[in-house]
């Protein structure tokens, strides 16, 4: 028999950890699970049911909430059953509670994010009223066998523009530091396509990316022109995968096609290889594309098609 209670995460981090990893190129860890709940903003809304069987253990949760920087009225939902505990019904029960729990907050739109090597769970979205939206996928690159000097000479036509590269660390890891590398951030998250105009808050962007176990300050690094911070390679290191994750790549519209964004990827590429003997093996990208393999499906449901 499957009973719902709510999450426990005294109880259950370890579990829900492992299921919610198949929604993730990697593994999720407990550490990570407790960061992010550690870090929710102060004012979002959420709620997190969980499916157990009669031995006790995790076979299903529903995730659904909403932060102050999505659309008004948007909600995610995650509802993730364990393999062996599909096609039973315990993932409709949790899909049916969650919508329940974002229409009585006033949802009028869902969001969801599922990987496309399984196609039931597309059916499974699909059913229920979701379209796609865009395909995210990552692409990773073999830190040993790398050819850099296929780009020879790239960094140096850049600086001889007049473009000096630093990272934070050298800057300075302040809060006026910070305030400056998420302005620049945010520029350049609001101008990629598809974008929908929001993004966090500073105090939420300041706990989740520069409070973040993967965060180094020497991996956020910065183009700059004078005093102008103009472009940005953030690179954060994940301990428990061994590998680094090139997190954001953005340049100032003023200043594209000048090369600088290959420059800042090259410069990400060379301090992962920094870590690559007592860290990371490999450079993860994380792109938006039209295709890719096992990656991430966008999908989204209005209020009048839920």
């Amino acid at each position: 028999m499957i009973t719902f209670r709510p999450l426990n995460f005294e109880t259950d981090a370890a579990r829900f950890a492992e299921l919610r990893s198949v929604l993730s190129p990697k593994p999720i860890t407990v550490q990570q699970i407790l960061e992010w709940e550690e870090h929710f903003p102060r004012d979002g809304i959420r709620r997190r049911i969980v499916a157990v069987d009669e031995r006790g253990i995790l076979v299903g949760y529903n995730n659904v909430g909403h932060v102050p920087f999505m659309l008004p009225n948007s909600f995610w939902i995650e509802v993730v059953v364990a393999s062996e505990q599909r096609r039973r019904g315990i993932g409709a029960r949790l899909y049916d509670d969650a919508l329940a729990f974002a229409r009585a907050q006033g949802a009028t739109r869902l969001e969801c994010e599922i990987r496309d090597h399984e196609p039931a769970w597309l059916k499974f979205a699909q059913a229920r009223g979701f379209v796609i939206d865009r395909h995210v996928f990552d692409s990773t690159l073999d830190l040993a066998t790398f050819d850099e000097t296929r780009f020879a000479g790239v960094i140096e036509a850049v600086q001889a523009q007049g473009i000096r590269f630093l990272t934070l660390a050298d800057a300075g890891n302040t809060e006026e530091n910070q305030r400056k590398l998420y302005e620049l951030n945010k520029r350049n998250s609001l101008d990629i396509p598809g974008s929908e105009g929001t993004f966090p808050r500073f105090e939420d962007f300041q706990k989740f990316v520069f409070g973040a176990s993967w965060f180094r300050a020497e991996g956020q690094i910065l183009a700059a022109d004078g005093e102008c911070w103009v472009g940005l390679g953030a690179v954060g290191y994940f301990e428990n995968t061994n590998s680094t994750c090139n997190m954001h790549t953005g340049v100032l519209k003023e200043y594209r096609g000048r090369k600088i964004a290959l420059a800042l990827k090259l410069l990400a590429i060379r301090y992962s290889r920094a870590w690559r003997d007592a860290a990371a093996d490999r450079q993860r990208f994380a792109e938006r594309a039209d295709s890719g393999d096992q990656s991430q499906v966008g999908v989204r449901a209005g209020a009048g098609i839920i």
